[in-house]
């Protein structure tokens, strides 16, 4: 996994075999490869029961997990809405989760869903720390041990969506932030108001590259690609979730529903391919046009809340003894890890700019707790060795920076953002991380 944080997830022979060939053979192959695989377009997957519970996967549900429970109450009138939010955590997003659970609550939901292998086993020091935080709102935190959890997709996890019970799924990162339209006051209202099936919120990136930086609202920030989404459960197939392209950015969906759909939800890519063909492809699917053109907000991505955020999540799997030291990606320019080119790319980028503004703070550090963490990531075997490797890796990356800047200022930048994805690696050109590795 650390090795996927930190190189090309494809050998440059791959890479190169796909450059030589016309783009008419890549798409072709692309949907063939897509087809074998089992790809969802925007359409709807077969019709599966969400009653069909044989060969569900049940996540073990570590005891003693609920925070706060729920007090629905009784009434004549019918029950609001609820709303259940699944989310990976890790080590690494702890001193910023606290403000995450906090801003949901706040939102209304009623439910979060926390993700993990093993954690009565392997993360007892992660389960009480969430334990300690203190919520506004009676909203109740469950932990789920799935022993496959789907990274790049985490909403096809076995056994994740037989374990949700509310209304309305959400899915988001630990540093993805949903920030409401001005005059909704919270979920409740949103789908009271503004029904629909699927809500679609475009990324709005915030970034800090600052070794202990304090980010504080209003935010600024630029528009990015693509989003995250809540969907109505039912509408979720079951017990299997297709394969998507784009994965978790793409909601999936039983066939023959008709679904109405609110926000930019978008995730294709128009690709002109070339003078010799002069014509514009789409692909990676069109997803399911908005029946209005009231918008559900954005998320708020935090993308790299600090400089010590992202060497948390470069090293976030990087533990025992044949940790990787941060000193040994110190030996040119050319082994800046993936993520900290990202963050290159992102704190100069100056397209679409615009205004993060809850109307409070969104994201708050618990600095304390960010430096012991941080301090081990290093691995360098000592606190002053530690210090020391985290200065110098800082260092490393403000001269890829400069060297990104100076390309950057002459008006290069990647030919689709910012409608295009930025960490997939397609070996076509296409994305974000394909033109930063093109200029090495």
């Amino acid at each position: 996994v650390t090795q996927g944080l930190t190189e090309s997830p494809y050998p440059a022979r791959y890479r190169n075999m796909a450059k030589s060939l016309p783009p008419c053979v890549l798409v072709l192959g692309l949907l063939l490869v897509t087809a074998v695989r089992g790809f969802q377009l925007p359409k709807f997957e077969d019709d599966i029961s969400v009653e069909a519970h044989e060969d569900h996967v049940v996540p073990r549900r570590h005891s003693g997990e609920i925070v706060a429970v729920v007090n629905a109450g009784h009434s004549e009138t019918p029950a609001p809405p609820s709303f259940g939010l699944f989310v990976r955590v890790t080590e690494a997003d702890l001193p910023y989760f606290g403000s995450f659970l906090k801003h949901y609550a706040l939102l209304g939901v009623n439910k979060f869903y926390l993700m993990n292998q093993r954690f009565e086993e392997d993360h007892p020091e992660l389960v009480a720390y969430v334990k300690n935080i203190s919520l506004p709102t009676p909203a109740a935190i469950e932990f789920l041990s799935l022993d496959n959890i789907m990274h790049d997709d985490p909403v096809r996890t076995p056994g994740l969506v037989a374990a949700i019970g509310e209304d309305y799924i959400i899915n988001v990162d630990a540093d993805e932030y949903w920030v409401l339209p001005e005059n909704v006051t919270d979920l409740t209202a949103l789908v009271q108001e503004h029904p629909a099936d699927i809500y679609y919120m475009r990324w709005i990136m915030v970034v800090s590259d600052e070794l202990e930086s304090e980010l504080s609202s209003p935010y600024p920030a630029n528009v990015g690609f693509p989003g995250k989404w809540m969907a109505r459960r039912s509408i979720i197939p079951q017990p299997n979730v297709p394969f998507r392209m784009f994965g978790h950015h793409v909601v999936p969906t039983k066939t023959g529903a008709e679904l109405q759909t609110l926000g930019d939800y978008k995730y294709g890519m128009n690709w002109t391919v070339g003078e010799k063909y002069n014509m514009s492809i789409q692909i990676f699917g069109k997803a399911l046009p908005a029946y209005d053109s009231f918008s559900p907000g954005y998320i708020a991505h935090f993308w790299c809340r600090s400089f010590y955020d992202v060497i948390l999540k470069t090293q976030r799997f990087n533990k025992g003894e044949t940790c990787r030291s941060l000193s040994s990606y110190l030996k040119n320019l050319t082994e800046v890890p993936e993520r900290l080119r990202t963050l290159a790319f992102l704190s100069l980028n100056t397209r679409d700019p615009m205004t993060v503004d809850a109307g409070r703070e969104l994201m708050q550090v618990d600095t304390a707790l960010q430096q012991k963490l941080v301090l081990e990531a290093a691995c360098e075997g000592s606190r002053e060795a530690d210090v020391e490797s985290i200065k110098s890796f800082h260092t490393s990356y403000l001269k890829y920076k400069e060297h990104l800047g100076e390309i950057m200022a002459t008006g290069a930048y990647p030919e689709h953002w910012p409608e295009t994805s930025l960490s997939m690696d397609s070996s076509l050109g296409l994305t974000v991380t394909d033109w930063l590795y093109s200029l090495d």
